[in-house]
């Protein structure tokens, strides 16, 4: 008997599109990777994705071309430090392709900064 997946038992990324779940088509639980918010459900890349775009936003018009990059890989490795603290620099140094030191960095000022309310 062949079973047909229903849209409950597949999860759908609402950016790039990719599904996952399971072959059987059994209900499957949210990837932990993936995020949901009022906005939608995402993969991890496409959440990492956002982070950057949402900082690329809020900067400057007139900021440089290499500020712009500054900024998104700032959001995307504060995105990874905030969604995974307990992982080591050099983890998600490795995950967002940037130098365990920049990682160091966004952490020292996300220490520093309260948390938002």
């Amino acid at each position: 008997m062949n079973t047909i997946a229903t849209p409950d038992s597949r999860w759908v990324c609402d950016r790039c599109t990719v599904s996952v779940g399971r072959i059987d088509g059994a209900p499957a639980a949210r990837p932990s990777t993936w995020t949901k918010s009022d906005e939608g459900t995402f993969c991890l890349v496409c959440s990492r994705a956002l982070a950057g775009e949402a900082a690329i936003d809020s900067a400057s018009p007139d900021c440089s071309s290499e500020e712009r990059v500054r900024i998104r890989r700032s959001a995307v490795i504060e995105f990874e430090v905030r969604r995974c603290p307990d992982s080591g620099d050099r983890q998600i140094a490795q995950s967002c392709r940037t130098s365990a030191s920049a990682v160091k960095t966004v952490r020292s000022l996300l220490e520093q900064t309260p948390e938002p309310v």
